[in-house]
C-alpha cells in the first residue's frame, strides 16, 4: 500500500505537531505551520498520522491502493480524478485515482491527511521534517517528484467518509498581528517602537518556513543589532542591523544574535502561516496577560470544535450518494 508523488507542488513536506524537547541540542521543532488546521484534520480522518503540508501550489497524488482523505487548512483547487471535491470533508480514494491539488484558492498552505496514515518513522519523537538539518519526514528533505511513500494497514480507516467540518478555524483575511514585548524591548527608542505597529509592513519575497522578512519603515536599535547569541522564540520579531523585522516561525535556528523587539502571540501564529509574499499585516502591542487570555479562549473553542466533531459530526452526504451510486452499479451489472 502506497501513494505516488507525480508532481510535488511548490513546497510539500511531511509534518506532525512538531519535535519538542531537543531546542538544546539545536534541534527546530519544525511541525505544522498552521497547528489547528493539522489537528482538525486528524480529527476528521480519525488517526494520529502524519500529513503533506502543502504551500501555494499543492502536489499532485496517485493512489497505488484504496484509501480515505481529508485536506484541511488553505482551501486549494483540489481535484479527484478531475472532479473537485469538498474541503475539509473525508472523501474516499480508490486505486489507481488521481489526487490534484492545484492552487491555493484562499489561506496559503493546506493538509493533506490519510485513513490509512503514511508510514513514516519518527526521529525524536516526531515525524515532522526539516529541511535545512535534513531530518524527519519522507528523507529528511521536500518531496519530489516520483516519491513513493508506503502507507500503513487501518481496518476502520473507512469509517469517517463524509466527516466534514464547513466553517473555517482560521480567520484568513486578518491583518493584524498581536504581539508582546520581546527580550530586547529596551533597545529601541520610542520612535522605533511606535512605528513598529502604525506600519502596514509588507511580507517580503524572502518568505519561507524559517521566517518572513518584512518590508516597510525600518525598525533599528538604538545601537548595534548584534547581541550574544540566545535561544529565540517561536514568533519571535528580530531585527538585524538593516532594520527589517523578521518574524521567526517553525524551521527557525534554535538560538540568534539580533536584538528582538517583540513576540507575536501563539494565538495568531496559524495566522500568519496563511500569509505570502506580499501580503500587508500590522502589528498591535497587548499585554502579556490579554495574550494568555486571548490563547486560552482560543483553544477552548478549538477543543469545542473537537468535540463536536466526534459527538454530532457534520457529514458531506454528497460523499454517501457517491459509494451508493458505486453500489447500484455493481448490483446492476450482476443482475
Amino acid at each position: 500500500m502506497s501513494i505516488k508523488i507525480l508532481k510535488s507542488g511548490l513546497f510539500s513536506t511531511i509534518q506532525d505537531l512538531g519535535r519538542f524537547g531537543f531546542q538544546d541540542q539545536g534541534f527546530s521543532i519544525a511541525g505544522a505551520m498552521d497547528e489547528y488546521a493539522f489537528t482538525l484534520g486528524q480529527k476528521l480522518i480519525g488517526n494520529e498520522g502524519p500529513a503533506i503540508e502543502c504551500t501555494l501550489i499543492g502536489p499532485t497524488i496517485e493512489f497505488m491502493s484504496d484509501n480515505t482523505i481529508v485536506i484541511t487548512g488553505g482551501c486549494f483547487d483540489a481535484k479527484l480524478n478531475d472532479v473537485k471535491i469538498a474541503h475539509q470533508t473525508v472523501v474516499a480514494v480508490k486505486k489507481g485515482d488521481v489526487l490534484s491539488c492545484n492552487q491555493v484558492l484562499r489561506g496559503a498552505r493546506g493538509y493533506i491527511l490519510f485513513g490509512r496514515p503514511l508510514a513514516i518513522s519518527q526521529i525524536a519523537g516526531s515525524y515532522s521534517t526539516h529541511t535545512r538539518s535534513n531530518i524527519g519526514g519522507y528523507k529528511g528533505r521536500k518531496l519530489k517528484n516520483n516519491d513513493v511513500i508506503n502507507t500503513k494497514q487501518c481496518n476502520r480507516y473507512q469509517e469517517r467518509i463524509g466527516y466534514c467540518y464547513a466553517d473555517e478555524i482560521v480567520n484568513y483575511d486578518a491583518t493584524t498581528i498581536h504581539i508582546v514585548e520581546g527580550p530586547q524591548f529596551e533597545a529601541f527608542s520610542s520612535t522605533a517602537i511606535t512605528n513598529l505597529v502604525s506600519t502596514e509592513f509588507t511580507i517580503s519575497e524572502n518568505a519561507d518556513r524559517m521566517g518572513y522578512r518584512l518590508n516597510g519603515t525600518t525598525i533599528q536599535p538604538q545601537q548595534s543589532a548584534d547581541i550574544i547569541s540566545e535561544p529565540v522564540a517561536l514568533g519571535s520579531i528580530q531585527v538585524p542591523n538593516d532594520g527589517n523585522p523578521i518574524i521567526l516561525l517553525n524551521d527557525k535556528q534554535t538560538v540568534g544574535g539580533y536584538t528582538k523587539i517583540a513576540n507575536v502571540c501563539q494565538s495568531d501564529l496559524s495566522i500568519l502561516a496563511h500569509k505570502k509574499p506580499g501580503d500587508k499585516l500590522n502589528f498591535q502591542w497587548i499585554s502579556i496577560k490579554e495574550a494568555t487570555d486571548k490563547l486560552i479562549e482560543q483553544k477552548q473553542k478549538f477543543a469545542e470544535i473537537l468535540t463536536s466533531i466526534d459527538e454530532q459530526p457534520q457529514f458531506d452526504l454528497t460523499q454517501m450518494r457517491r459509494t451508493a451510486t458505486k453500489i447500484n452499479t455493481l448490483l446492476k451489472g450482476e443482475s
